[in-house]
């Protein structure tokens, strides 16, 4: 390059469309391969004389994992940091919590981005490597669902590359619940994957077919408020390592009190919780009918009070848990209130009916009794005999 800015690079075989100039100046080298490792050398100078000289060397750093990915917890784990030059550079690795380590035996936190930090004359380079451990997924560990929905409580194995080897890596599957209103912990399956498949167990949960997809999470078609607890699943590998994990399931429900069927006129009590303290960030909005009187109201209460509904409330209200404006989950209820007159005129109606038949059951007692008194009469009547006349005598 030029002092005033004519540029010229070189193209043979090795560095074709390789090399470029920067307005700094700065060399930019593409696409490094084998035979573009070594010393390069900057010369700045004038038309007489060498004004300064500065050399780089470009090393070459190979950075490699001995054992194949993915690596099951338990199993020995060998990271490789390989710098080719005649100098001692510092070389050490960086975990993907940015702590100094070098791993011997894998282990689950060790899935992710390694780097090979390489320090020389004061200058640091560093050479990621990515390290996969067969582990859970990053799902969320906190499951918000409601009684209008399903229960699905999510155990994914990662990554799927591991999948094909469940049947001879995995030595056993078990998972736990711990309810929410007790410390006991209770065994929901216990199995191996070479077993038949597990038939459906008291709590009416199942789990699909693991070996196929890595899914170990449970099922049920619809969730209920006995399924509040802790879930833990836990994987033994045939090394004899475990992993676990746990996920906290929240069920929201509606309680209305008295009930759902009511008359206009009745107070209403309405509790949305999932039988438990909410956390700080979490809201609770409510959504009535859009012909209720509240419609339009903000209501931001895990309880409503209301002290007289009426015939405009019936139809759904919808809770909802957000959290940052996101939705958790939501329930709804149907409430279903009838006109106070109209109730009246079926207790009036009933109460004739009932009147009425009191009245001719009466009527036909009454009825079958005079019968029977006559039938008596006639009887009596029947057994006596005309007396003779005195002074009479047969011929």
């Amino acid at each position: 390059m030029s002092y005033v800015g004519r540029k010229h690079v070189k193209h043979d075989d090795v560095w074709k469309d390789k090399l470029s100039l920067s307005d700094k100046p700065s060399l930019i080298i593409k696409n490094i391969e084998e035979n573009n490792f070594g010393t390069f050398v900057c010369k700045v100078s004038d038309s007489m004389k060498l004004c300064m000289k500065q050399t780089f060397q470009l090393f070459k750093v190979n950075v490699s994992m001995e054992e194949t990915s993915p690596v099951i917890p338990g199993d020995s784990l060998t990271l490789s940091c390989n710098v080719e030059t005649h100098r001692k550079p510092s070389v050490f690795w960086i975990n993907p919590m940015g702590q100094r380590e070098y791993p011997e035996i894998a282990e689950t936190r060790h899935n992710g981005e390694w780097a090979c930090v390489v320090e020389d004359n004061g200058k640091e380079s560093r050479f990621k490597l990515p390290v996969s451990v067969v582990d859970f997924s990053s799902t969320s560990e906190h499951l918000f669902t409601s009684t209008n929905f399903p229960l699905t409580v999510p155990f994914l194995i990662t990554p799927n590359a591991f999948v094909q080897q469940i049947p001879t890596k995995i030595k056993s599957v078990q998972w736990f619940f711990i309810p929410q209103t007790s410390s006991d912990r209770q065994s929901i399956f216990s199995i191996s994957p070479k077993n038949e498949p597990q038939v459906e167990n008291p709590r009416g949960l199942n789990y699909e077919n693991f070996t196929k997809g890595g899914n170990f999470s449970l099922y049920r078609k619809l969730s209920s408020v006995d399924d509040r607890g802790n879930y833990t699943c836990s994987i033994t590998f045939t090394n004899g390592f475990t992993i676990s994990r746990t996920v906290l399931v929240e069920v929201l429900q509606i309680i209305p009190s008295p009930g759902t069927d009511l008359i206009s006129g009745q107070p209403l009590n309405l509790s949305c919780s999932t039988g438990g303290p909410l956390g700080p960030d979490v809201q609770v909005i409510w959504f009535p009918p859009k012909t209720s009187s509240l419609a339009k109201d903000e209501l931001r209460s895990g309880h409503l009070m209301i002290p007289r509904v009426g015939t405009e409330d019936s139809g759904s209200w919808r809770c909802e848990l957000r959290r940052s404006g996101a939705t958790l989950t939501s329930a709804v209820i149907t409430l279903k209130i009838e006109p106070i007159l109209t109730v009246w005129m079926m207790v009036t109606i009933c109460a004739a009916a009932v009147i009425l038949i009191l009245l001719l059951a009466l009527a036909f007692t009454l009825f079958r009794r005079r019968q029977r008194k006559m039938r008596h009469l006639r009887h009596r009547l029947c057994k006596c005999e005309t007396p003779k006349p005195k002074g009479f005598y047969k011929a």
